[in-house]
């Protein structure tokens, strides 16, 4: 198998909530609708599957539009199929890197 994108999300704000500016009645119930915000950033959801080991991570990215640079949050990556003892030779050195790493007797 050959490392590839599983699929790619892209999260956005409801086109109401961007509208959002202040409500009309002194209830809170009824929305003014009238602001034009413009999303500043976008989030991508990425699920990808590497090699060697087949392993399959989850990731949310966030793209901020107005400086037009890419966030990744590295705690955030999830390792979300079984993986087992491929990293045997590092989990009891570094916990965080077993989630990323195939040992070399495993490959």
């Amino acid at each position: 198998m050959q490392a590839k994108l599983e699929n790619a999300k892209r999260l956005v704000p409801h086109e109401n909530l961007l509208k959002y500016k202040d409500t009309k009645d002194a209830d809170g119930f009824v929305p003014n609708l009238v602001a034009k915000t413009k999303a500043a950033f976008a989030h991508y959801q990425l699920r990808f599957v590497t090699e060697p080991g087949n392993a399959m991570y989850e990731a949310t990215v966030q793209y901020d539009i107005l400086g037009n640079t890419v966030t990744v949050d590295m705690t955030s990556i999830s390792h979300v199929n079984r993986y087992g003892d491929l990293s045997h030779c590092i989990i009891d050195i570094n916990y965080f890197l077993a989630a990323y790493c195939v040992c070399y007797d495993k490959i």
